[in-house]
């Protein structure tokens, strides 16, 4: 819920009404009671989606020839491929959860994405990403 109200956070006054569905806009209110009546009134994954619209985020994207293959991983996958490769968490390459990918398979913080690309020259190749807040985590 935090990762969305910071999204929330980063639209603008007047698109943020609109979502909340305010046909008239009345700037006596502060943005952090739109945000507030939004996360309270509107179903989380919707509101999401809207966001992601917003941002010209969508699911076509992921088909797309250049779009290497992201999927969500469990946590069982996660404790084998760590113990795998010796690693903790952390250790493991970054992705923002704002990244239009990690917000599209749903991810949070804390979350491993797997990320497979194909080449002709070397097949196919795995990588890994831990979803964090920020590159400083």
């Amino acid at each position: 819920m935090d990762d969305l109200k910071r999204l929330l956070g980063k639209m603008g006054y007047r698109e943020l009404a609109q979502l909340c569905g305010e046909e008239e806009l009345k700037k006596s209110g502060k943005k952090t009671d739109l945000i507030k009546r939004l996360i309270e009134g509107v179903d989380h994954e919707k509101l999401r989606s809207c966001v992601m619209e917003h941002m010209g985020v969508n699911r076509k994207m992921m088909g797309h020839q250049w779009v290497p293959k992201h999927r969500l991983m469990k946590e069982d996958e996660v404790l084998a491929l760590l113990a795998k490769y010796g690693i903790r968490k952390n250790q493991l390459p970054k992705m923002l959860d704002g990244d239009p990918m990690a917000m599209l398979v749903g991810a949070k913080p804390g979350d491993v994405i797997e990320i497979t690309r194909v080449r002709e020259t070397s097949g196919e190749n795995k990588y890994y990403r831990v979803v964090v807040r920020s590159l400083m985590e």
